[in-house]
């Protein structure tokens, strides 16, 4: 569906709105991620390594919403008017929580500024600096970074703490941590909202951590396969462990009841001979050792 142009629209607004239509129409999932923070580099970079997977388009909410609008999809405008803040627009194929863990792969650690907000707690490590003494020590001191000098450099005594997960940096912090090599700002597009087949998934829903998930899976299968085994439920996974698990309660079942077979006999004499020491030592007997 194209939108003409009128007089009162201008035209470039008109192409980006067709655009969007289009993109729309053509992908079955779109997501927005908040531009604040984030670097017209780190946008650049995506773009190249996703290219065949993602388009990214920056457009305004309220344009966005005009596509909306004109596209026929299950609940695409409680998407639209859930839009908050300056936006780029993904369009794919992939789903949304595949989207998300490929974003979050294609994170990179950049040198802070100032204004900054800490991704993590920042930590200035132990060590040496490389720093030679000078004017520089009274800035270690404003941010409580314990020092010394030794060998003509400066080194940081104990791991300090300079900025806590989502503290603002100041520019006097963001020089220094630049000027120790430190890259503490984690760097990327994070989505705070998707769209896909009439569901709305907001940045809580697109969170998943893999290693919970994956232990869980792991915790799962090992529960299943043991109530599969106990429930005697053959499969090419449970037939061996199910016909050992058979075999020892056979075994076990002979050796108490004394059945006269070969093996069942051999573990009966070993059972008598471990309880005999048992009562011998009990009793403090001791067994004279015999020569055939």
């Amino acid at each position: 569906m194209q939108v003409e142009i009128r007089k009162s629209y201008p035209k470039r607004k008109v192409e980006m709105l067709n655009k969007l239509i289009n993109y729309l129409n053509s992908y079955k999932v779109v997501a927005k991620a908040d531009l604040i923070g984030v670097r017209a580099t780190q946008i650049q970079e995506l773009r190249k390594k996703l290219r065949d997977k993602v388009v990214f388009f920056t457009a305004k909410n309220t344009i966005f919403k005009k596509a909306a609008e004109k596209v026929n999809k299950k609940n695409l405008i409680n998407f639209a008017n859930s839009l908050k803040g300056p936006s780029i627009f993904l369009f794919t194929n992939i789903s949304p929580f595949s989207l998300a863990i490929l974003l979050n792969k294609n994170k990179v650690k950049v040198a802070a500024k100032g204004g900054d907000i800490a991704t993590n707690d920042i930590i200035v490590p132990a060590g040496n600096t490389g720093l030679p003494p000078g004017p520089i020590i009274s800035e270690f001191n404003k941010f409580k970074i314990p020092t010394k000098i030794e060998s003509g450099s400066i080194w940081i005594s104990l791991d300090t703490v300079v900025a806590k997960k989502g503290d603002v940096i100041p520019p006097e912090l963001a020089s220094l941590l630049t000027r120790l090599g430190i890259k503490p700002i984690e760097a990327g597009l994070s989505l705070s909202l998707a769209y896909e087949d009439g569901y709305v998934f907001t940045a809580d829903d697109l969170t998943i951590d893999l290693e919970k998930v994956k232990g869980d899976i792991m915790l799962g299968a090992q529960q299943a396969l043991s109530l599969a085994i106990n429930a005697v439920y053959l499969t090419s996974e449970t037939v061996s462990q199910i016909l050992a698990k058979a075999y020892l309660n056979a075994l076990a079942l002979a050796v108490e009841t004394e059945y006269p077979e070969k093996e069942p006999l051999l573990n009966a004499l070993k059972t008598a001979y471990l309880r005999a020491l048992t009562l011998a030592e009990k009793a403090n007997f001791k067994f004279e050792e015999t020569k055939s």
